[in-house]
């Protein structure tokens, strides 16, 4: 077994030798006595002992606990304080070096055995969890996404290499600020530092985990980056209200998601121009649908992503028409039975042909379900209530109001008041009772009008 090195700070020469005679007697190597503190940073850092004996009150111009700091703080090495002195102050003072045991004058052997004993397990311990903690920093840093942990005053505790490389600096710089002390000097030029704050504080004091969806930062050379991000309060002993931020990076997944959505929309009015050539009045009528449906769905404060589905099911909820002929869809007289039940076919089939496209969104079922009422009186299978989907409900709300209030090749238009009567006479029964309201809402408050 290797032999430890000690090295021995004591100005009182008797007592050192003491000492220094008990450490070879226990197998351990003493290289020298030194009795200041200034030659005692010197040679810990020239011999490098497994651990220093220092004693407080020492010669030069420093005393021991000074020399202690240092010497922990720049070389790692542990201390074990040796003093006569066992007041409260002087305690107090000594503990600030992070000592690794203390022994008060006059002590025995065995407990100067004992003690530096378990100052060489209490250093041991300590390095593995330093190194520990060391490797987990790595392998976070290796993490392309944002990893950070803040406390409630909102100053960063811990940072990874991704989110110092946004602020243009290290993570050991990042150490004690906030994001408004430290945005000056990154690489951001844009970004919402009051909303940041006030998920932060959501999370603190609700003592809840937070998803931000989509937000999205502008750097100074005009790039837009678009992160989702997950905050979470962590449980500290230590500091309390802390949490946990866990940002990826989304923007290539956004901007295929934009590709796609893009993709979808030529499809979609590519569908649209295939009605209107056939039947111009059913395009046009979709058309002006999808703007009220919009409406409503923005009225009633629907998520945007269920939005823009709602938006492209109602362009196309009569695409099934396109299998009705032209003649029955534009004839000025009442229709037979039989005609009706072939028109009554067109959500069925708009949900063959919609079903064909992988959409985001459930569009297809959509434009199956505008036809469905809440008493289950619609088709094509007499859904009712919570049967229907949300998107459903409002276009079938927003196709009554249009068709009513727009002139139709077998009628001049019955007027939009007329329209609304309808919706307002059967809501609750026909049409679910919030869309029906956001409708009449709209217009009551001429927040909405048909284009001309």
């Amino acid at each position: 077994m290797e032999m430890k090195t000690i090295l021995i700070v004591e100005d009182e020469k008797i007592i050192a030798e003491d000492i220094k005679n008990t450490l070879v007697k226990f197998k351990y190597n003493v290289p020298e006595i030194i009795a200041s503190g200034e030659k005692a940073i010197r040679r810990a850092e020239e011999l490098k002992p497994d651990l220093v004996l220092m004693d407080i009150m020492i010669e030069g111009s420093i005393n021991g606990i000074v020399a202690a700091k240092k010497i922990y703080r720049d070389f790692g090495i542990p201390i074990v304080f040796l003093t006569a002195y066992a007041d409260d102050n002087i305690l107090e003072q000594a503990a600030e070096s992070s000592p690794f045991g203390y022994l008060i004058k006059p002590f025995e052997d065995r407990e100067l055995r004992a003690t530096i004993e378990m100052a060489f397990y209490k250093s041991k311990m300590e390095k593995r969890l330093r190194r520990n903690r060391n490797f987990l920093l790595k392998v976070i840093d290796t993490v392309p996404n944002n990893i950070f942990v803040k406390d409630k005053s909102g100053k960063y505790l811990m940072v990874n290499d991704s989110v110092a490389d946004l602020y243009n600096t290290t993570p050991k710089k990042m150490i004690g600020k906030t994001d408004k002390e430290l945005i000056a000097k990154s690489k951001i030029r844009e970004i919402n530092l009051d909303n940041i704050a006030n998920d932060d504080l959501n999370v603190i004091k609700g003592k809840k985990k937070v998803l931000i969806p989509e937000e999205s930062i502008v750097l100074n050379d005009g790039k837009e980056i678009w992160f989702q991000t997950t905050k979470v309060p962590l449980d500290s002993p230590d500091i309390p209200d802390v949490l946990l931020g866990v940002s990826i990076d989304i923007t290539a997944l956004k901007d295929s998601f934009s590709r796609l959505k893009k993709l979808m929309e030529e499809t979609v009015n590519g569908l649209v121009s295939a009605v209107e050539k056939r039947d111009p009045y059913t395009a046009g009528h979709q058309r002006r649908v999808s703007l009220l449906a919009s409406a409503i769905a923005k009225k009633m404060e629907m998520d945007k992503t269920k939005a823009d589905g709602l938006r492209i099911a109602a362009i196309v909820h009569d695409i099934g028409k396109i299998y009705v002929p032209s003649e029955i869809l534009s004839k000025p007289g009442k229709l037979t039975t039989a005609e009706f039940d072939l028109i009554k076919t067109h959500p069925m089939a708009g949900f063959e042909i919609l079903s064909t496209i992988n959409f985001p969104w459930p569009v297809a079922e959509i434009v199956l379900q505008h036809q469905e009422r809440k008493d289950g009186s619609g088709y094509p299978k007499g859904l009712k209530d919570d049967e229907i989907l949300i998107e459903a409900k409002i276009i079938s709300v927003a196709d009554v109001v249009e068709a009513i209030a727009s002139h139709r090749p077998y009628r001049p238009s019955l007027g939009i008041e007329f329209a609304l009567n309808e919706i307002a006479s059967n809501k609750g029964v026909l049409y679910d009772e919030e869309v029906a309201n956001a409708c009449l809402e709209l217009f009551e408050n001429k927040e909405f009008s048909f284009p001309e």
